[in-house]
């Protein structure tokens, strides 16, 4: 506990901080205890789900649940656990709730955080080290009374890795949630609350890995038990009570949640309002933050960085950033070195995002102007999708890729003029600068080697009309930083191209002048043009996407035919004060690429 003179500041939680570790530590705690209520008693779904962005406190939200309902399975009666954590929470003054829902369910407490990997079967390794997990924490029920002893060989098998990862038991690991389930009814004839955290990370990492598939058969197999909630049994002997489940991206129902009915899913978009501030901080709580710390002058350096996102109808505050700046801050007040207070970047290091930036090779000119659009502090009209298969990501269809930016928390919706339409934009300075490093600097890195940039070398090899070193350099480029992947794709796979040298030029600043991409010349639209720095060496670039190899000749001699008949590099050859003009056809199929230059002066 920090203090200083007469007055007393908790410690602040760290990240990973538990409900009980903050509350036995005495740690701030923002109360959203009277949502235990809400959730449960108030809203009639079986299943519910809260989609929110990262860092908004989810996971701490469904630790403090679990905290509340958790039966003492030594001695039922008992909630002395309860009474201590929760003594002068908000909830407590609901004497009548609390009498019926406090420390009276077996829970079920689970994050799918942990199954992910570079392939499948290091993923499906995360959900059998789950499993085992889960069966150790019951295994007090193998001396059940009430169970069968078949029951209690299979809970035994459960806890043993050589026999979860033999693939003939694969039904029992799959039906795991399901079984713990039955036998704690059971055993303590009371329903279940089953509580599932980070539910979509398992199919986020299996897109980008490439086994999507599998890990939804195996994903929908292990929820199968969602499927046999109250409304689809008799309600007097299902084992689940209620489901409640976080993530980021609402999954299509057609995916995990087939076969399940009773889901109410409440998003960033939703209009419940009884849950718009259940995850999250609202205006009042953050103003209640900063004054209890002898920070509220700073409100408005506090609302500018990291403020302006709107869930439905109410003003939220990322609780990461609000925190951190006040734990990293509150100390200078104290010790009148106000100077050193200013905002930071606390997301940036949190937000990046494989799925987004493998949509980036593929912004065409108009979603280019979107995005500037975005940057220069405007709000932008988008379709949203807001039920999606992770899978679907790879078509890398424009909406797609709005509605990740704004369940990610890069955009918030400020308005929706008609029903799948948002008026979106950045929320904030500091989302500002993470969207700047990461979505509109996104190729950077990627031609990044050692100090000098490839991009450098493939653009004076265009200046130096050499169409072999510029074909050698740009096929190393793609095959060591573009992916199969990416070809698959409802938008034109030009496009991807067209973004992938965008990228490329744009780090060439000190080597070319006049820089043009899409832009109006002689009887149409050229891709690109730019001259050296001196601006006596022009180069004209036409690209053309092809479905297979054998046509990478001809699209490369139609690329530089285009050129001439549209009359590209009319200007550039009248020009006198230019000496050279390069014109150059780059064809691409997949990741190859063929490069043909005719001097043109």
């Amino acid at each position: 506990m920090q203090m200083t003179g007469s007055m007393k500041y908790k410690l602040l939680p760290a990240g990973g901080d538990t409900y009980s570790e903050i509350i036995t530590k005495n740690k701030y705690y923002v109360d959203k205890t009277s949502y235990l209520r809400s959730v449960f008693a108030e809203d009639g779904s079986s299943v519910l789900l809260f989609t929110r962005p990262r860092r908004f406190g989810k996971t701490l939200l469904m630790d403090m649940f679990a905290d509340f309902f958790r039966l003492n399975y030594i001695n039922p009666s008992d909630t002395s656990f309860q009474q201590k954590r929760f003594k002068d929470k908000e909830i407590m003054k609901d004497k009548v709730f609390v009498d019926n829902f406090m420390g009276q369910f077996p829970v079920i407490f689970i994050s799918l955080k942990d199954i992910k990997g570079i392939n499948y079967d290091i993923a499906k390794g995360g959900l059998i080290n789950l499993v085992k997990g889960l069966a150790r924490n019951y295994s007090f029920l193998q001396k059940s009374e009430v169970l069968t002893e078949d029951e209690k060989f299979d809970l035994k098998n459960l806890c043993s890795d050589a026999y979860l990862k033999d693939p003939i038991n694969q039904n029992n690991l799959t039906s795991a949630l399901s079984f713990l389930s039955s036998c704690l009814y059971k055993h303590f004839k009371r329903q279940v609350i089953l509580l599932i955290d980070e539910y979509d990370v398992p199919l986020a990492k299996a897109a980008t890995g490439k086994y999507h598939e599998e890990m939804v058969e195996l994903i929908s197999s292990f929820l199968g038990v969602l499927k046999s909630t109250p409304k689809n049994t008799n309600e007097d002997t299902a084992p689940i009570l209620k489901v409640v489940m976080t993530g980021c991206l609402k999954v299509a129902k057609n995916s995990i949640f087939t076969g399940v009915n009773n889901v109410v899913v409440n998003t960033v978009l939703n209009t419940q309002t009884k849950f718009t501030s259940i995850i999250g901080f609202n205006k009042e709580e953050t103003k209640k933050v900063l004054e209890d710390y002898n920070l509220r002058e700073y409100e408005d350096m506090v609302k500018e960085n990291y403020d302006g996102y709107r869930f439905y109808n109410e003003e939220m505050f990322c609780p990461w950033d609000v925190i951190n700046f006040v734990a990293e801050n509150y100390e200078h007040k104290l010790n009148g070195t106000e100077s050193d207070i200013k905002p930071v970047n606390y997301w940036n290091a949190t937000s990046s995002s494989k799925i987004l930036q493998e949509y980036l090779g593929y912004l065409n000119k108009t979603i280019r102007e979107k995005l500037q659009d975005l940057v220069d502090g405007k709000s932008i009209e988008v379709k949203i999708n807001d039920s999606m298969n992770y899978d679907d990501l790879k078509l890398h269809d424009p909406d797609d890729f709005f509605s990740l930016l704004l369940h990610t928390g890069y955009l918030t919706a400020v308005g929706n003029p008609s029903k799948n339409n948002y008026l979106v934009k950045i929320p904030n300075k500091e989302i500002l600068e993470c969207f700047n490093t990461n979505i509109t600097e996104c190729f950077n890195d990627m031609v990044k080697e050692g100090p000098d940039f490839k991009a450098v070398n493939i653009a004076k090899a265009l200046l130096n009309g050499d169409e072999d070193k510029v074909e050698d350099l740009l096929s190393e480029v793609i095959l060591t930083y573009v992916s199969t992947r990416d070809f698959a794709t409802k938008s034109n796979p030009e496009n991807f191209y067209q973004g992938f040298l965008s990228g490329i030029f744009v780090n060439c600043k000190d080597v070319i002048s006049d820089y043009k991409s899409n832009a109006e010349a002689g009887l149409g639209y050229l891709d690109f043009a730019f001259k050296d720095d001196s601006g006596k060496t022009a180069v004209i670039i036409e690209i053309k996407s092809c479905a297979s190899t054998d046509e990478l000749l001809n699209a490369q001699k139609n690329a530089l035919e285009q050129i001439k008949e549209k009359k590209y590099a009319e200007s550039y050859i009248k020009d006198s004060s230019i000496r050279h003009v390069y014109t150059y056809g780059i064809a691409f199929s997949n990741k190859y690429c063929r490069v043909k230059v005719e001097t043109l002066k």
